[in-house]
C-alpha cells in the first residue's frame, strides 16, 4: 500500500519588518512592566513617606530636656492622654498648656524622693501598671512611680510636719490705695456699716475683695498655704498683734499688687505722622500722684522723679519716656488716650488705670476671735500638706536646667492624636 504523504505547512520565518514590530512590542512591555513596579514602589513610598512624616516622625521630636533626660511628643502624647482622662475635649488643650511642668515636677518627685529615703520598687510599679491598665513602656512607669512616690511622701514626709492644733485667728481684712481712703473706710466701718461690703466697694486686692475681706480661720505659721502671698505680706503681723473685735490703724504695705494705677503725663512734642511723644509716672495711688504732681509743678526733674517712684517698668529707667503714640510703644490705653488730648508740655492731672497693676496700700483688718491651740480639720492640715510640698518641689525647680522645644504646632498635634483617638 503506496504511503499516504502528509502535507506539511512549514511556518514562515518572520521577515526583517515583522521582527523588528515584534521586538518593539516586547521592548514596550518590558517598559510599561518596569514602569509599574517603578510607579508601585514610589507610590508605596510616598504612602510610607507619608505615614513617617505625619505619624512616626513627630513622635520622636524633643519637646523638653530636664537635667539631661530628653522627653519626646511620643511621651509627651501619651502623658497627655493620661492627665486629659475624664477631661471634656475642650479642656484637653488647657491639660496640654501644663504638660511641660507636669513632666518637670514628675521629674523632681522621682529624682529627689530617694534623698529623703523614698523609693519604689520594680515590683511595685508592676503592682501599679497592672492596675492602672497601663503597658508596660517608660512613660507609664515614671507616671506609677511618681504617684507611688507622692503617696508616700505625703504620708511618712509631710504629714509628720503638720500639728493636729496651732494658733489660729479668724480675719476679715481689706485694702484700700491710700491714707485718705483708709481712714474713709475706718469711719465707715466704726459707724457700724457692714465689714463684707465695704470689702467688696472699696477693697483693691483681689482676694479680700473676691471674698469680701472674710479670710477666715489662718494659722500663724502656715498663712500661705490659705491666703497665698498675702502670707508674705504685712497682713499676717498685724492679725497676730491685733486683740479681738479690734480694728486695726491703716497700715501701709508696699508688698501687695492690687489692679489700679495713678498716670501723670506730658507731651514732649507732636508730629502728623508719629502722632505725640508723650512721657510718664505710673503712681500706685491718687494722693502720691498729686505729691510728685506738685513737685513736678515746683521745678523738680520729670525723669529723675519717673526712675525713682514710677511703677511702669517698660519706661521707668528711659525716665519716663513712653515713645510716639503711632508707633505703638505706648501700651496703655488710658496713657494713649491722655497723649492725644494733651498739649504739649502741659502736665496732666493724676488719670486712674485699671488696666495697670501697681504696688502699694493700706491694709485694715480686724480679728473676730483667736484660739492659741485651735485644731486643724483634716481638709486644714491637707492644705498645708499641699503647700508644704509645693514648697519642697519648688526649691528643687529653682535647682533645674531645663530646655523647652516644645512648639504651639507640637502641642495641636499632640491635641489632634489625643482627640482622634478618643473618636476611635
Amino acid at each position: 500500500m503506496a504511503k499516504k504523504h502528509i502535507k506539511t505547512e512549514l511556518k514562515r520565518s518572520p521577515t526583517k519588518r515583522q521582527l523588528s514590530k515584534w521586538q518593539r512590542q516586547q521592548r514596550i512591555q518590558r517598559i510599561i512592566t518596569i514602569a509599574g513596579a517603578v510607579f508601585f514602589v514610589l507610590i508605596v513610598g510616598y504612602i510610607g513617606w507619608g505615614y513617617y512624616d505625619v505619624q512616626f516622625k513627630p513622635l520622636h521630636q524633643p519637646v523638653v530636656k530636664i537635667n539631661g533626660a530628653v522627653f519626646d511628643m511620643d511621651y509627651y502624647t501619651k502623658l497627655l492622654e493620661i492627665y486629659s482622662q475624664g477631661k471634656d475635649d475642650s479642656e484637653v488643650s488647657s491639660v496640654a498648656d501644663n504638660l511641660i511642668e507636669i513632666i518637670e515636677y514628675g521629674e523632681i518627685i522621682r529624682t529627689a524622693s530617694p534623698d529623703l529615703g523614698f523609693t519604689v520598687s520594680t515590683d511595685e510599679v508592676k503592682s501599679g501598671l497592672e492596675s492602672a491598665g497601663f503597658p508596660d513602656e517608660k512613660v507609664y512607669r515614671d507616671t506609677i512611680s511618681a504617684t507611688l512616690l507622692t503617696s508616700k511622701l505625703f504620708q511618712n514626709y509631710f504629714d509628720p510636719k503638720v500639728p493636729s492644733e496651732c494658733e489660729q485667728a479668724q480675719v476679715q481684712a481689706l485694702f484700700v490705695g491710700d491714707e485718705e481712703a483708709a481712714k474713709m473706710v475706718a469711719n465707715k466701718l466704726k459707724a457700724g456699716d457692714d465689714f463684707s461690703s465695704l470689702a467688696k466697694e472699696y477693697s483693691l486686692e483681689a482676694i479680700t475683695k473676691e471674698k469680701g475681706g472674710d479670710l477666715g480661720w489662718i494659722p500663724k505659721d502656715f498663712a500661705s498655704a490659705f491666703i497665698g502671698s498675702l502670707g508674705d505680706s504685712a497682713l499676717k503681723d498685724i492679725a497676730f498683734n491685733l486683740e479681738p473685735g479690734v480694728l486695726s490703724e491703716p497700715t501701709y504695705d508696699g508688698s501687695v499688687a492690687k489692679g489700679i494705677g495713678y498716670w501723670l503725663l506730658e507731651v514732649i512734642e507732636r508730629n502728623d505722622q508719629k502722632g505725640s511723644h508723650a512721657r510718664g509716672i505710673l503712681l500706685g495711688s491718687k494722693h502720691e500722684a498729686e505729691e510728685i504732681r506738685a513737685r513736678i509743678e515746683a521745678g523738680e526733674d520729670f525723669s529723675a522723679l519717673a526712675r525713682e517712684y514710677s511703677q511702669d517698668s517698660a519706661s521707668k529707667e528711659q525716665g519716663g519716656d513712653l515713645g510716639w503714640t503711632r508707633q505703638e510703644r505706648i501700651i496703655s490705653a488710658v496713657a494713649t488716650a491722655l497723649a492725644f488730648q494733651l498739649e504739649p508740655n502741659v502736665l496732666s492731672q493724676p488719670s486712674a488705670d485699671d488696666t495697670v497693676q501697681t504696688k502699694g496700700g493700706y491694709w485694715l483688718v480686724k480679728v473676730l476671735d483667736r484660739d492659741d491651740s485651735r485644731v486643724l480639720d483634716a481638709e486644714a492640715r491637707g492644705t498645708i500638706k499641699l503647700q508644704l510640698f509645693e514648697d519642697w518641689a519648688n526649691e528643687h525647680k529653682q535647682k533645674d536646667s531645663v530646655e523647652t522645644y516644645l512648639t504651639d504646632k507640637q502641642k495641636s498635634w499632640a491635641v489632634t492624636q489625643v482627640l482622634k483617638k478618643r473618636g476611635q
